[in-house]
């Protein structure tokens, strides 16, 4: 792996030197991002009475959320003609971002190209998210089955809710301080958080031929990013330790590779693109409590067919066992699959997207652990009583949006979905209503 890492700098370095000392200008900073705003009212079994619901406490049902981010991109190109900048995208909300990335920035990145591809070095998205092609694709106003709506629903166990593969999917118990054993409603609980956007990594492009493109990116770990200073464990002040290099904390990948093969042309007002795209990683060691974890290993296949304002799009992905305690028994794979259809004529758009998706919960053939648990709705789970089977998940979504002016596109989003637990107590099903209205400048 050092060799890689060695042999990726060496070229980069390489190409920066064959491009001459000599530019024709310097880069040049361009200022731009978005404003969202929107007012969501969610309706669902879970949040209808205070003994219903989790901790105790009933949920109102509606409640405003802003996310705010404004983008510097540099840009600048060599007399050789190499392209080099770089973005920097910060987080500027009154609060600490709900998608687990932090407080200051959600990529961070350089970037040099030329004919012979695209070089990333930074936090930003990798090759898999780049390249996938799904039902999600398509969809309007928030992103549909994986838009917005997860940040209003409740929650009691884990959930397969948005069609990502591991790593983008993020951390099950998402917000740092709100984990499973806390009991807290809502989607920072089990829907995700998409953390994998602002990992620290290497990506790489290949130009597109023929409507053909190959990337792969390699992650150190799960946790690798940014500066990497973290508060060390037993202490009570922050130690300045650089990146972190803990190997395989709680089943977390290291030594991660990412990416695909993604084809997309088009012929007159007929438009085809598929991709292929997986995440696998090394979990084969054991933690610091002796416990073996299964491989990363997860896959996504998926089409869009476009005809003049038309699309229809789908996708099915698998997790396998992905990460999961080695001891598990009666363990089957988590998957999901997803389709969708979408209609754009000038300003105005519309979508329907849907998805169906398989969490699978295994026991511990020693002591009374599992995957899942029974959420009593009271504050813990019921950690006597593990799960075995399958937590099943899906959800429709319907949205549209305009733009009104330049930049200004209002929108609205409805979101059904149906949590259908393997215990007594975590059903739960409903909707999510979103208006809103985002600025791009």
């Amino acid at each position: 792996m050092k060799r890689i890492l060695l042999g990726t700098t060496t070229l980069i370095g390489a190409a920066s030197i064959f491009a001459g000392a000599a530019f024709a200008d310097t880069p040049k900073v361009t200022v731009g991002g978005y404003e969202n705003f929107e007012a969501g009212y969610v309706t669902d079994d879970m949040s209808k009475t205070a003994t219903s619901t989790q901790n105790g406490v009933e949920q109102q049902p509606q409640a405003f959320r802003s996310d705010t981010q404004v983008d510097f991109k540099i840009d600048g190109k060599s007399d050789a003609g190499l392209g080099y900048g770089g973005e920097i995208d910060l987080l500027a909300d009154t609060s600490a971002d709900v998608q687990g990335r932090g407080v200051n920035a959600s990529k961070t990145f350089i970037y040099v190209d030329g004919n012979w591809g695209r070089f990333e070095v930074g936090s930003n998205v990798g090759a898999d998210g780049t390249l996938k092609v799904d039902a999600g694709t398509i969809a309007r106003a928030t992103g549909g089955i994986d838009g917005d709506w997860s940040y209003f629903a409740p929650a009691g166990t884990q959930f397969l809710a948005m069609s990502a593969l591991p790593l983008a999917y993020g951390n099950l118990e998402a917000i740092p301080g709100v984990t499973a054993t806390t009991g807290l409603s809502g989607s920072s609980d089990f829907l995700g958080n998409h953390t994998e956007e602002n990992l620290s990594k290497i990506t790489y492009y290949t130009p597109r031929w023929q409507g053909l493109q190959v990337g792969v990116s390699y992650l150190p770990d799960q946790i690798n990013r940014g500066q990497g200073t973290f508060l060390a464990s037993g202490s009570s002040f922050p130690v300045p330790v650089g990146p972190s290099r803990e190997d395989n904390l709680d089943g977390m990948a290291d030594n991660i590779f990412t990416g695909g093969i993604n084809y997309d042309n088009k012929w007159g007002d007929f438009g085809l693109a598929v991709a292929a795209t997986g995440e696998y990683g090394s979990s084969s060691k054991t933690n610091a409590d002796d416990i073996a974890y299964r491989n990363l290993e997860a896959y996504n296949v998926g089409a869009k067919l476009s005809y003049q304002g038309f699309s229809v799009a789908g996708s099915y992905g698998n997790w396998g066992k992905s990460e999961t305690d080695k001891a598990s028994t009666d363990l089957k794979d988590t998957w999901y699959w997803d389709a969708g259809v979408g209609y754009e004529y000038g300003p105005f758009g519309v979508s329907v997207t849907y998805m169906a998706s398989v969490f699978s919960c295994g026991s511990v053939a020693v002591g009374l652990d599992s995957n899942c648990y029974e959420n009593t709705y009271g504050g813990s789970p019921l950690t006597s009583n593990p799960i075995v089977g399958k937590n099943k998940f899906d959800s429709v979504s319907v949205g549209t949006d305009y733009k009104l002016a330049p930049g200004l596109t209002p929108y609205a989003e409805v979101t059904w979905f149906n949590e259908n637990a393997v215990g007594t107590y975590d059903d739960n099903k409903g909707a999510v209503i979103l208006l809103g209205t985002q600025l791009n400048f």
